[in-house]
């Protein structure tokens, strides 16, 4: 399948969506996003918000509809080094929108309101 795609077209279309899930989720309370800028870095942002432990997050981030993974992603190292016990990652492609960036801010919000955290 991935052969039979224009990777250059593929690529823009990450970098734009990847710019765009940066400065939407900028807006979340709270949100650090880990890594380089949107315009130096692959379609994957990994996150925490302060006030809410990423698992708890990702199971209520769940329950709306929105698949993210949390923990340490194979770098523990990291991990410690940045002074948190874990991240959120959301990993976008082809197949994500710009609504379902907007489907994870939501759901971001929503979710902080069950834990009390805005």
């Amino acid at each position: 399948y991935m052969n039979s795609l224009d990777l250059d077209l593929l690529h823009e279309y990450e970098v734009e969506l990847t710019k765009y899930a940066y400065d939407v989720l900028q807006s979340v309370p709270g949100l650090v996003i880990y890594g380089p800028p949107a315009d130096r870095r692959g379609p994957i942002l990994s996150f925490t918000i302060q006030g809410a432990h990423p698992e708890d997050l990702a199971q209520l981030l769940n329950k709306h509809g929105v698949f993210v993974r949390h923990g340490h992603h194979c770098t523990m190292p990291l991990h410690d080094l940045l002074g948190v016990n874990a991240t959120i990652r959301a990993s976008l492609g082809i197949y994500n929108t710009k609504e379902d960036v907007d489907a994870l801010k939501e759901a971001l919000l929503a979710s902080l309101k069950r834990l009390n955290v805005i």
